[in-house]
């Protein structure tokens, strides 16, 4: 059987001639240093970069999910292009902030209220991003970088990642409050201890925050002074994202000449996938398996999400949408730009089984396959297993990474019981998710679902809720009108003390509300450890 096994592998091994994965191009304006690349990966792996210390850029991009997000799937859903759920056009998102206007008071989203914001597309991947021209599913990110600050072209091509990056960081429904500038981060960034909130950091930032108290400190390791831009951080995070080469897979060793690389059923699966009548490798070349073209495949209406058409306005490029590296994706919870299949068979199987559901402006190499149930079966054995580089799936050197306060075992702050209904049988919620590090102008917590113009006020105790002597830390009046209509938001900084740490806290928004027995209906409580 073995060595029926191995002349399959030479059989396949010498009709697949492809290179090897190489290091991503780099632009000459952002050269590659270790003092730019550990900084870019500290930015990368910070909440403190968001506007509410909530989300890192590594929230929706972790190894261990393929370089995606790991929250992905139906938990997380965007109602789509007609607001409701639980209809066809439902998409599969990644949650980002609660919103918050200018002035970072809790506000309600037409769509999601006060839950946090769903995006209408899956997060794509970081893992071999550095290989494309442009980036983002719709390809909105161009090869050319130009400062937002100066308007000055600091890149001419072969930047989409120092384009990307930037994105995130001002959008309100990622990791920004609205209206957010390149000011406001640029202050909070100078006050910040470098990834303060994170935990278990690997040797290399462990290495380089030796000594290091904030970032300005790292920012002149990596560009000689201080100064926090938009451009170096972007420069930084691209830096960073550049080393992230997933080149060791099983493949890449068959194709060193380990013969036994690859199981027998991936053996199958590699020779059906080169195979000219599955068409596969139309789209997905080796050796990153991908083309970086734009593709309509009929998963969804071209009314639903104009795709490409967004960026180009070409009435051809409706419904077209990044064709995305199969390297590490069967390490992703969820596939395809929507996050509708959930496993590489179900991907598989949409191929062997597509042409007529959304045909309009379909890709004339999109159609039914006519894969037996075996074939699909090996193809998605091959590229879940064969395509996973080992050390993205594990963590490991580049890939590892700090953890973030979000991953800690112990919620803080946590949600407990406690609620008491007002007007309408409404019990008001609480929104208590930053987490309370000493010195943060930015811990904050709100109330919702509660009697619009009521006036409230947040309650405190350092002793548990069944001893606790409670005491007012905050007084003034919801905004909405009517029963369940009324939120607001109380600002609670807290003070760079080193005496507070290790201080408990439970906190609990009471609202007046004559619809309560007792003339006050009260949120959940909060307990929080202040470090």
């Amino acid at each position: 059987m073995r060595r029926a096994i191995s002349l399959l592998a030479a059989a396949v091994l010498g009709q697949t001639a492809f290179a090897q994965l190489q290091a991503p191009p780099v632009p000459q304006e952002n050269p590659i240093t270790e003092s730019k690349r550990v900084l870019g990966k500290a930015l990368f792996w910070d909440e403190q970069l968001s506007s509410d210390n909530t989300v890192s850029c590594g929230t929706c991009h972790m190894p261990s999910a393929g370089g995606g997000d790991p929250r992905s799937g139906a938990d997380f859903i965007n109602p789509g292009p007609d607001g409701i759920v639980g209809t066809r056009d439902d998409l599969f998102g990644s949650p980002g902030t609660v919103l918050q206007n200018s002035n970072h008071e809790f506000v309600p989203d037409e769509v999601f209220g006060f839950q946090p914001q769903v995006s209408g597309r899956t997060a794509s991947t970081v893992i071999g991003a550095a290989y494309f021209d442009e980036l983002f599913w719709d390809g909105r990110a161009s090869g050319s970088f130009v400062d937002p600050e100066t308007g000055t072209m600091l890149i001419q091509s072969g930047g989409a990642l120092e384009s990307q990056a930037l994105g995130p960081i001002l959008s309100p429904s990622e990791m920004a409050s609205e209206g957010r500038t390149w000011d406001d981060v640029r202050g909070k960034l100078e006050d910040a201890r470098p990834l303060a909130l994170a935990w278990d950091l690997p040797p290399d930032l462990q290495d380089a925050l030796t000594g290091v108290e904030t970032y300005p400190e790292l920012f002149t390791d990596a560009f000689g002074d201080g100064d926090i831009t938009a451009s170096r951080i972007a420069f930084a995070i691209a830096t960073y994202e550049r080393t992230l080469v997933p080149n060791r897979t099983p493949l890449d060793s068959f194709r060193s000449g380990n013969l036994d690389a690859l199981t027998p059923d991936q053996l199958a699966g590699f020779d059906a996938f080169w195979d000219a009548e599955a068409r596969c490798i139309s789209c997905h070349i080796p050796p990153l398996f991908a083309d970086g073209s734009y593709r309509n495949i009929g998963r969804r209406s071209v009314h639903d999400d104009l795709g490409r058409a967004g960026v180009t306005a070409r009435h051809g490029d409706r419904g077209r949408f990044k064709v995305p590296t199969l390297r590490n994706s069967g390490l992703r919870k969820t596939l395809f730009h929507d996050g509708e299949a959930t496993t590489m068979l179900d991907a598989v199987l949409f191929y062997n089984e597509s042409g007529s559901t959304y045909p309009d402006n379909v890709d004339p190499e999109v159609g039914p396959i006519s894969m037996t149930p075996r074939m699909a079966h090996n193809v998605a054995d091959f590229v879940e297993n064969a395509l996973t580089d080992p050390r993205v799936a594990a963590e490991q050197p580049p890939f590892d990474r700090p953890k973030l306060n979000s991953e800690r075992p112990q919620p803080n702050p946590e949600m407990l019981g406690g609620q008491t209904p007002g007007s309408g049988g409404h019990s008001p919620g609480m929104i208590a998710l930053s987490p309370p590090l000493i010195g943060s102008a930015d811990f904050r917590v709100g109330v919702f679902n509660a009697l619009g113009g009521a006036r409230a006020f947040l309650a405190a105790s350092i002793g548990s809720p069944a001893r606790a002597r409670w005491v007012r830390i905050g007084l003034g009046t919801l905004s909405g009108s009517g029963a369940g209509q009324g939120y607001g938001t109380f600002d609670m900084p807290i003070p760079t003390d080193p005496s507070l740490i290790g201080l408990e806290l439970w906190i609990q928004a009471w609202v007046a509300d004559p619809g309560s027995p007792s003339g006050h209906a009260l949120s959940p409580i909060a307990h929080l450890t202040v470090f």
